[in-house]
């Protein structure tokens, strides 16, 4: 029986989740490619994953469609969605917090349904 190895592009690893999961994975691979460290994340992120060399979108979109076509699916976190989208990636979101019970685009689609409702 032959076992498939997946390997997993994690975009936006938010309190190590992915780094926790990629302890567990006896053979599939998980690549996670960070934000760069600002803040308290200089203290609470793992030293041992690669990084986003800075914070703009389209050299971060950039980054990510040189190395994309070495992976079999994307998991993304937090802001990672923008940069899988914008790279065109097929990808998965993983919530946790308060990205649940607050989604992050909610008041934006408020605002633009009120825009269309203005121009009719």
């Amino acid at each position: 029986m032959k076992i498939m190895v997946i390997n997993v592009l994690a975009i936006g690893d938010v309190a190590n989740v992915m780094k926790s999961l990629s302890r567990i994975t006896k053979r599939s691979k998980i690549h996670i490619v960070n934000f760069p460290k600002d803040g308290t994340g200089i203290f609470i992120h793992d030293n041992n994953v690669d990084r986003f060399v800075s914070w703009k979108v389209k050299e971060q979109v950039e980054y990510i469609n040189k190395i994309k076509n070495n992976f079999d699916i994307c998991i993304v976190m937090g802001t990672g969605e923008r940069i899988a989208y914008l790279a065109d990636l097929n990808y998965i979101s993983y919530y946790v917090g308060r990205d649940i019970d607050a989604p992050r685009f909610k008041k934006i689609l408020k605002k633009f349904i009120l825009i269309l409702h203005y121009i009719d």
